[in-house]
């Protein structure tokens, strides 16, 4: 094992235990009780999202996590040798890896999703007084896409965690 090969297992392996034990937490704890908490709940993941930077540690651990994983497989694949697909690992690594690249791209959308809905709580603290129906619908509906977005980037994750772990052992 050449030493390019032992940084990038550990950025890979380090950045994704921070993103999926973030995602998971998130997703699974932290945004149901922010959700039943009103309005305090969406301060408060309005300040841990974005005045904390939880939603670009998130993304960036994301981003290395999912690099540092093809440049792994471009190794391991002797530069993506379609032989070393057919195996399985190769199959296995390629699941995880695309569950992984799809959690990102969920990601990435409840980024997008987090800024529109703080463009859209903000706009309404500037105007005073108690949001309008139509604001408040909106709020809704992209919370609820959020909801959504969140799912499907905590299951994408357990695909890409249960597949690259197993990985070096599944036999067929």
């Amino acid at each position: 094992m050449n030493w390019l090969t032992v940084v990038l297992r550990f950025l890979h392996i380090f950045s994704g235990v921070f993103w999926m034990g973030s995602l998971f937490t998130l997703s699974g704890f932290v945004m149901p009780t922010a959700m039943a908490a009103g309005p305090e709940g969406q301060r408060f993941m309005r300040r841990l999202a974005l005045q904390h930077g939880l939603t670009r540690a998130m993304l960036a651990s994301a981003s290395v996590t999912v690099l540092a994983g093809i440049w792994l497989v471009w190794i391991d694949s002797a530069g993506m040798q379609p032989e070393w697909f057919r195996g399985p690992m190769g199959v296995m690594l390629s699941i995880g890896g695309l569950a992984g690249i799809g959690t990102l791209g969920a990601g990435i959308r409840s980024a997008m999703l987090v800024s529109k809905l703080d463009r859209l709580l903000s706009g309404i603290e500037a105007a005073g007084g108690p949001p309008k129906p139509e604001q408040i619908a909106q709020a809704q509906a992209i919370g609820a896409r959020l909801k959504i977005s969140s799912r499907a980037a905590a299951i994408q994750g357990a695909i890409a965690v249960l597949c690259m772990a197993v990985a070096r052992y599944v036999v067929f």
